[in-house]
């Protein structure tokens, strides 16, 4: 394999990890939570089973957004440490990766609060989860707009 291949398929896997986890936010936000809602008198079943499904989807994606993040870092000449300020990449970059660790928080947070959600049978921790998946893909649009910039 030539030297110049391996960035483009770090690049795609990682393209393709970003995709797939914060695609599968948008999905859920913007299609399968409304639809369900509006056609079952009991969605939640039937959401929390696709999260289940997604939820490997998205660990595999974050795993594999750190390794191909920190391949690609290492390979780019503009990159100056993991959060670093200075130059209007790793302005970009650094915001980047902070709202990214706060996606990550985020999902422990919502994955804590569907556990409890489950054995309480809450509505209000379902409109908490609701929220936070939000949250979550409010700030992945923004990381797709911060990797656009760079």
């Amino acid at each position: 394999m030539q030297p110049q291949v391996l960035p483009i398929i770090m690049q795609f896997l990682h393209n393709l990890f970003t995709a797939l986890w914060i695609g599968g936010l948008l999905s859920m936000v913007l299609t399968i939570i409304p639809g369900l809602r509006k056609k079952l008198e009991q969605p939640w079943p039937v959401i929390e089973s696709i999260q289940n499904r997604l939820r490997p989807i998205a660990i595999i994606s974050i795993v594999g957004l750190a390794i191909t993040g920190m391949l690609l870092g290492r390979s780019s000449q503009q990159f100056t440490g993991f959060v670093n300020f200075g130059t209007p990449y790793m302005n970009a970059l650094s915001i980047k990766h902070i709202l990214t660790l706060v996606m990550i928080v985020l999902a422990i947070a919502r994955l804590m609060v569907n556990k409890k959600q489950q054995l309480e049978k809450s509505t209000k921790l379902q409109k908490l989860s609701y929220a936070i998946l939000l949250t979550n893909t409010v700030i992945g649009v923004i990381v797709l707009f911060l990797s656009s910039m760079i």
